[in-house]
């Protein structure tokens, strides 16, 4: 993909510009999500329309204007070039995903992800989604696992509405529940604990430790996401071991999985630990 853009710029852009351009971007359903450096902002309609031309999938290109930021992490970006709109629909191993992406936090690159913990979960499972989103986590467990039930916690109210927008989308997958609200106000009405607990918000899951152990049976399970450099994922894994030590629960096993690279040297892992 980054090539392909370069070499379609090819002659267009001086040989100082096709330096500066990022060759590659992020597609989110229909949308080309692409990052313009300050010096190629006079040829960013030029580099959308080279998008667009060159991907027929593509019917929107915007351009991040800003960063991720504020409580739901969210991006401002601003549409560059085809349709006037940022709403789309994504396609997962088979799941429908209505969002937009300027009002809701969602990776696309954490698809592998959500497939593996679904792979995890065994029959019978009571599975809690914390931080929850537009659903993708409990629709790919419903998809791709037995579960009994999958709870979704979920503070932003537009995530939520999407995400109930996504299970009519998906209406094979009944085994799911979804709340609108704080996570630590949600968990204390919640009438069972659960086999799993899943934590996919790595900037603010280590807030909700406390409740997420509350919340988990003993011999379940943890999946713990954090951002960190890979000489520091000691660190991390000391985050779930404070917690059980001052909830009176141990860690029995652990591994940790790289899921995603974030910067330079910096990477989204997922502790998976069980927990007693």
């Amino acid at each position: 993909m980054a090539m392909r853009l370069k070499d379609s710029l090819s002659g267009v852009l001086t040989a100082e510009e096709q330096q500066a351009l990022i060759g590659s971007y992020d597609i989110v359903g229909d949308i080309a999500i692409i990052i313009i450096p300050e010096t190629l902002k006079a040829c960013e309609r030029l580099i959308a329309n080279a998008i667009l031309a060159g991907n027929r999938r593509i019917k929107v290109v915007a351009k991040r204007a800003g960063v991720y930021g504020g409580e739901f992490r969210t991006i401002p970006l601003s549409i560059l070039a085809g349709e006037n709109r940022k709403e789309t629909e994504v396609r997962e191993f088979g799941i429908r995903l209505r969002l937009n992406p300027e009002r809701v936090y969602f990776s696309v690159r954490s698809g592998n992800e959500r497939r593996r913990i679904a792979s995890l979960v065994t029959p019978g499972e009571s599975v809690l989604v914390l931080f929850s989103g537009v659903a993708p986590y409990p629709l790919a467990i419903s998809r791709f696992s037995l579960a009994k039930v999958i709870v979704g916690i979920e503070k932003n109210p537009e995530a939520h509405g999407y995400a109930l927008q996504n299970l009519q989308l998906n209406k094979k997958l009944r085994n799911i529940i979804l709340y609108l609200g704080d996570a630590g106000a949600i968990i204390p009405i919640l009438s069972e604990c659960f086999d799993r607990v899943v934590m996919p918000l790595p900037t603010m899951a280590e807030t909700f430790l406390a409740d997420a152990l509350r919340i988990l049976k003993p011999g379940g399970y943890l999946h713990f996401y954090d951002l960190q450099r890979p000489d520091c994922f000691a660190d991390s894994f000391a985050k779930i071991t404070a917690a059980c030590s001052t909830n009176n629960r141990q860690v029995e096993g652990f591994s940790i999985i790289k899921c995603g690279h974030c910067g330079p040297r910096t990477y989204r892992i997922c502790i998976d630990a069980r927990i007693q």
